[in-house]
């Protein structure tokens, strides 16, 4: 067996570097009621979504598949489907929908999205605390499986380290994001995956109030940093990541057309936390001006401001990221914390 060992050892140094799989940003699958055509063109609909949020990069553009305009086009775009069953023996339907009729239904709704060849990025992520402790690519499992599903579900190539023996020797017992001399300690250790990027994460709090800090590092760009919370660690991350894509995407040019009014309408924003957390998001949406509040009570509230290209601009410029999404049965919001 002796022989063997040099072959072995090379297949494992090879591994470190494998790039990432690249992802099939135009495919997804969705659960299957029953039989029947119409449980079919409903799920049809929820992998379209799925596949708006790969391309775009953001989790709340799913939610433009639900809309009339969303639906119509969405079995128009369909290339092929396939029935199989889950792990669990739910019934899912597979399917894979026509590229160029995707992202022209997207530049419909002044969504930008990065474009198909994505950087792949190494994740540093540490999970704070008493016994602080880094997320490996298996380890631990349950915010390591999420963190890859939320990278998946947004068309983002993700590598994560394997914290060998000695990597974990190189290891800081601390991380900020925010500094840049903490994340300096790291520029050694990530050299062995050689990636296009790499995003430095640290994931704080407890009970069910957490943060998940993040910065992103690419070659030839200012780095990002930005933070984002939930009531779980895994919650907080898939939060931060809906980020991600949206660093990834060229800015949105703004619609055509003078400021217009716009007022929208958000259930589900029971407390002041909520109203809160949707005011910040409002606040920050560039080129978005003279935000004020409409109507607040039983459980709704309705804010209004002004921006270019009205209410078509606001799946581009005011959804993506926003802690809230669409109805499919109404033209009111509703709020997700």
């Amino acid at each position: 067996m002796r022989p063997l060992l040099p072959f072995v050892c090379v297949l494992l140094a090879l591994s470190l570097w494998r790039p990432a799989l690249a992802l099939d940003l135009y495919r997804a699958s969705a659960p299957l009621a029953d039989a029947g055509e119409a449980a079919r063109d409903n799920a049809v609909v929820t992998a379209f979504g799925q596949v708006l949020a790969q391309v775009a990069g953001r989790s709340a553009v799913a939610s433009l598949a639900q809309q009339p305009a969303g639906r119509k086009v969405a079995q128009g775009a369909l290339i092929a489907f396939a029935t199989r069953t889950a792990d669990d023996g739910t019934p899912l339907i597979e399917a894979r929908f026509e590229p160029a009729a995707v992202r022209a239904f997207l530049d419909s709704q002044h969504v930008a999205a990065p474009p198909d060849r994505r950087p792949t990025l190494l994740l540093w992520l540490l999970l704070d605390g008493e016994s602080p402790t880094w997320v490996g690519a298996d380890e631990p499992p349950d915010l390591a499986a999420a963190v890859a599903q939320s990278a998946a579900a947004r068309g983002v190539p993700l590598l994560l380290p394997v914290l060998d023996l000695a990597e974990r020797g190189t290891l800081p017992p601390t991380l900020d994001p925010a500094a840049p001399a903490s994340v300096a300690a790291l520029d050694t250790a990530a050299a062995r995956y050689r990636p296009d990027g790499v995003l430095f994460g640290r994931v704080r709090g407890g009970a069910d109030r957490w943060h998940a800090d993040l910065r992103l590092t690419l070659p030839g760009r200012q780095d990002a940093t930005w933070s984002a919370e939930g009531d779980s660690p895994q919650a907080a991350v898939d939060a931060a990541f809906d980020r991600v894509g949206g660093e990834l995407a060229p800015t949105a040019p703004l619609p055509d057309g003078p400021p217009a009014a716009v007022q929208v309408s958000i259930l589900g924003v029971d407390d002041m936390a909520a109203y809160a957390r949707v005011w910040e998001h409002l606040s920050r949406v560039p080129g978005l001006r003279g935000l004020r509040p409409v109507a607040l009570g039983q459980g709704r509230a309705v804010f209004g401001f002004e921006l270019a290209g009205g209410e078509a601009a606001l799946a581009g410029r005011v959804e993506p990221g926003a802690p809230f999404a669409r109805n499919t049965d109404s033209p009111d919001y509703r709020y997700q914390p």
